[in-house]
């Protein structure tokens, strides 16, 4: 596989080629934007950054509203600035300097009536907005039910109130999840492009979410678990037949990605958003640092995307609703985003991560970068006790000695509660039919299959975790591969410790379970010879 490096030269002149693409003048895409007024929920997001990134890059629009909630003692405007502080903007903001005058707060929240929007703000979006993207979602599968329904399922409905209210209305896109029905009874089958049976009435969701407490309302939905085995992926699959039921007569569609991970080529390789760290994006970075030595995962296809085909898919489906609903045809498409024309499996991607990625560790890494994966979920939690929890004790137990903070059980009680959840989705595999996407690629002029690119056939797979293992450092660990000659003499050396201490803490191990062992075999013979000696 080439080096980063040479993929480095090749995204340049990718994104030269996308920029004269877009200086052209040739795009229907960015016609149909020209002057366009676009609101966006989840635009702090990771898709949602990219999206906004792209939109200002490759389009003439008039404005787009991102709407923010006040979080965590921030400012709306306070948060914005953190937004277009990410290293994502750098580019976009050298070449137009006051974009930020174009991207304007609504204080709102996505879980309350009306988007938690006050009237003189909802007023004016519904008198100016003409494409909406609802990106907005708690993507936190250990979410409480009702949380989940009120960000994910009363979320949409207010969404689709506001867009049901615009005056001058062209589109609605609705970001999904692939995942959304891909449910235990469908392992190994097919998920297409189309609506499947919701867990339950939305309308009821939400009223139970209203009345009921966390407690009652997780107890009651239990046997849903068995076939989707979270909250996220309940709430969305409801959440799309809301869109089925009240977004009939709307210009809308829904955009299905799978896994989203770095950016492959724009608008700068290997782009990845900091608060991935809590996604699969984790797994690279515990790997990389060396922390995580343990893996629970089978040797089937994965399904990831860069989040550049996906922006792409999201932006161009907005156009495509437009056209397909003013000739009169108002058939809800669904476009799925996903890697299965392309396929990966999690042995090429152990592959990829183990040998040509060494060369990316950052000097950051706590200890020799090395992985035993297995698809063995009792196997697997042993290993999890002998190499990550065993050992966080004991260098917890000598840093308190030396007044040092105990930090690294906190790291892999983490580690293993993520892997935990993506577990479902680490260890099955599900045939997602993305022909929608495929033609909505295809109708595309030439000019604009350069600049919005959404054909996963076009992104080499193998060289894609390349990008994402350099993303996650170069972004989340903030490595400039300066020091790459260190981080390789420094693996050399913990190699070698790694393959002393290993043997040796294994027979430690070894001779401790065996003291206890003997011990505890003394204290019960002790025990019944007591007991005897009383009759």
């Amino acid at each position: 596989m080439r080096i980063i490096e040479e993929i480095q030269e090749e995204a340049q002149a990718t994104n030269n080629a996308i920029k004269k693409a877009i200086t052209s003048g040739n795009s229907l895409v960015q016609k149909f934007y020209d002057d366009a007024v676009v609101f966006i929920t989840g635009g702090s997001g990771f898709v949602g950054k990219h999206m906004i990134d792209k939109i200002f890059r490759s389009t003439n629009v008039r404005k787009i509203y991102m709407l923010l909630r006040v979080k965590k003692g921030k400012t709306v405007q306070e948060r914005l600035k953190a937004v277009l502080d990410d290293p994502l903007f750098e580019e976009l903001l050298k070449e137009q300097p006051n974009v930020a005058n174009k991207l304007v707060v609504v204080e709102g929240d996505s879980s309350k009536d009306n988007l938690g929007i006050d009237e003189k703000n909802w007023a004016r979006l519904t008198d100016e907005v003409n494409v909406i993207f609802h990106a907005a979602a708690s993507v936190n599968f250990r979410e409480t039910l009702k949380m989940a329904t009120f960000t994910n399922i009363k979320g949409t409905r207010e969404v689709l109130k506001l867009a049901k209210a615009c005056k001058h209305l062209k589109s609605v896109i609705h970001v999904s999840t692939a995942y959304t029905h891909a449910t235990r009874d469908r392992i190994k089958g097919e998920v297409k492009e189309d609506f499947y049976e919701s867990p339950i009435h939305p309308e009821t969701m939400i009223q139970l979410a209203e009345t009921m407490d966390d407690e009652k309302l997780d107890a009651m939905f239990q046997p849903f678990l068995v076939q989707r085995p979270n909250s996220y992926a309940i709430t969305k699959a409801v959440a799309e037949e809301l869109v089925r039921v009240m977004g009939e007569g709307l210009p809308i569609c829904i955009v299905r990605p799978a896994i989203v991970i770095a950016a492959y080529r724009e608008p700068t390789l290997g782009w990845v958003d900091v608060q991935n760290v809590y996604g699969p994006s984790g797994i690279i970075l515990g790997l990389g640092l060396g922390v995580m030595h343990t893996l629970l995962a089978d040797n089937i296809k994965v399904d990831v995307v860069p989040v550049d085909i996906v922006s792409n898919a999201i932006i161009i489906s907005a156009m495509e609703t437009y056209e397909r609903f003013s000739r009169g045809n108002q058939e809800l498409k669904i476009y799925t985003v996903s890697g299965n024309r392309n396929p990966l499996t999690y042995g090429e991607l152990h592959n990829v991560v183990d040998n040509e990625s060494r060369a990316l560790i950052p000097p950051q890494a706590l200890w020799y970068c090395s992985v035993l994966v297995t698809s063995n979920k009792y196997f697997h939690l042993l290993l999890t006790l002998i190499f990550h929890y065993i050992p966080a004790v004991i260098v917890d137990g000598c840093c308190l000695l030396v007044g040092q903070k105990a930090r690294l059980l906190k790291v892999y009680k983490l580690a293993h509660s993520l892997t935990s959840v993506l577990s479902f989705y680490l260890n099955n595999e599900w045939n997602f039919h993305d022909e929608n996407t495929l033609s909505l690629h295809n109708k595309l002029s030439e000019t604009d299959k350069v600049i919005y690119n959404c054909d996963i056939t076009s992104v080499h797979m193998r060289e894609l975790i390349l990008v994402w293992s350099y993303g996650v450092g170069k972004f989340v660990v903030k490595d400039d591969l300066k020091n790459r000659d260190y981080a390789m003499k420094k693996q050399s050396v913990l190699k070698i410790i790694h393959y002393i201490i290993v043997p040796l803490y294994f027979f430690g191990l070894y001779k401790l379970t065996s003291a206890v062992i003997t011990f505890a075999y003394f204290v019960v013979a002790m025990f019944f010879k007591y007991i005897m000696a009383l009759f």
